[in-house]
């Protein structure tokens, strides 16, 4: 699975551990699990559509915004 090291761009400006792949990504900052998303169909995306990069995507929006966890 590839990983990126991402900087929230807000904030504290923390920088978070972001594994990804075809349908799941998870969201690490400091080894402790912020987020995980081990299946596009439990957020609604269709297993065709859900490549990695959609994946990273989506991982990179959640920090940005803080959907699903607190900084």
């Amino acid at each position: 699975m590839p990983v990126l090291e991402y900087t929230r761009c807000k904030g504290k400006h923390l920088t978070y551990t972001v594994t990804y792949d075809d349908g799941e990504y998870f969201i690490e900052q400091d080894g402790r699990m912020k987020k995980s998303v081990p299946d596009a169909l439990a957020i609604g995306i269709a297993p065709h559509e859900a490549k990695a990069s959609l994946m990273l995507r989506m991982a990179i929006a959640d920090i940005e915004a803080l959907l699903g966890m607190e900084e």
